[in-house]
């Protein structure tokens, strides 16, 4: 009898989770919807009322209105803070915009190392864009040792994943001439 309790405790936890996390996804859609009419007050308070239930999208718009100023004062600190935690979530765009703040110090101190380190996270899972920059880091050795293979083979994954690598990044020579 106990057994079968803590099943249906198990289960109705779960359902809790999803329906938050639906909940949450819901309120972040209207908070997109706001944003593209320009109302970015409703925006914001759609934002951080779905980050209270722990929904990295939402992180990551907000810390977008952040960079880009909009109904909000710009602030790259208070972005990168969002975006610490949606990629703390593995969001990828968080674990790619996060990792260009650290390759360029915007809202962080520089750190091309770490930023890298988010970049590859974002490019090992898929993401083409986090793909053809971490191909770049490679070629520039920045935040990477300079390192031609490597980076042709970023730059030949996000190709493949659909990014618009122009053809003379997809060799040895033109890696290489571009950084020299």
């Amino acid at each position: 009898m106990k057994i079968h309790f803590m099943k249906y405790v198990l289960l109705l936890s779960a359902v809790a989770v999803l329906a938050a996390g639906c909940m949450s996804g819901m309120i972040e859609k209207q908070g997109r919807t706001a944003y593209l009419e320009k109302d970015y007050a409703t925006a914001k308070m759609k934002f951080e009322e779905a980050i209270v239930e722990g929904n990295a999208d939402a992180m990551y718009h907000l810390a977008n209105m952040y960079v880009e100023g909009k109904g909000v004062e710009q602030d790259y600190a208070k972005a990168a803070s969002l975006l610490e935690q949606a990629a703390a979530l593995e969001h990828q765009e968080s674990q790619l915009m996060l990792g260009l703040f650290y390759v360029y110090g915007d809202g962080v101190p520089q750190d091309p190392a770490k930023g890298a380190g988010l970049i590859k996270a974002a490019a090992v899972n898929g993401h083409d864009v986090a793909m053809y920059y971490l191909g770049n880091l490679y070629a520039g050795g920045l935040g990477v040792p300079k390192d031609i293979p490597s980076a042709l083979h970023w730059m030949k994954e996000a190709k493949l994943a659909g990014f618009p690598v122009k053809d003379e990044l997809l060799t040895e020579a033109g890696l290489q001439a571009l950084y020299k």
